[in-house]
């Protein structure tokens, strides 16, 4: 499966390998984030370019709205839940953010919801994580996206997402993986 900045490669034996992004530095991120409680698959082994992970069974949170439409008020208030359960954990430089948290980095497991993709987790301001989140949702996503942020909005509080915005769009825009559609549209998105 290839992503936007990775692949990942299921090996088989209940792991994934997934190449791109800064492995060292989104494991240290990983281990954090569940040494504190929230739900991330288990790094078995980092290596200089790629992670070896546990492999999270159940389809995207994406995928689900998709086929059961009806379910997108209790995904959305779930993807806030758990803005704010990552949003507890303190960081060197702030509270751990994600920086990438939308529906199709949620995989729906038998046990919860398994948040994926690390790439952007960083210490920093909680806002601009939920700021990106609505944000993605509104000019991005391919799920029935503006009823999707205004959900995500109506769960998180429209106030945090302003206060985020500024730079939740600045991110955006020097992100090289969003497109130029997407960067246009979120250069005229407001709440």
């Amino acid at each position: 499966m290839r992503g936007r900045a990775s692949t990942i490669t299921d090996l088989g034996d209940g792991t994934v390998l997934r190449i791109g992004g800064a492995p060292a530095r989104e494991a240290e991120l990983m281990s954090l984030a569940r040494a504190h409680g929230f739900p991330v698959p288990r790094v078995h082994e980092v290596r200089p370019d790629a992670l070896v992970m546990e492999r999270i069974n159940g389809p995207t949170m994406g995928g689900d709205v998709a086929r059961r439409p009806w379910r997108l008020g209790r995904h959305m208030r779930a993807l806030a839940d758990l803005h704010e359960r990552l949003h507890r954990i303190p960081t060197g430089s702030g509270r751990l953010v994600h920086f990438d948290l939308h529906p199709d980095n949620v995989l729906l497991s038998p046990s919860g919801p398994v948040v994926i993709d690390w790439t952007n987790a960083h210490g920093g301001e909680a806002a601009a994580d939920v700021a990106l989140t609505w944000l993605i949702l509104e000019t991005s996503a391919g799920l029935p996206g503006r009823l999707a942020a205004r959900r995500f909005a109506t769960a998180v509080g429209h106030d945090l997402i302003r206060a985020g915005l500024p730079a939740a769009v600045a991110f955006r825009f020097a992100d090289p993986n969003v497109l130029p559609a997407e960067r246009e549209r979120a250069g005229r998105a407001h709440i």
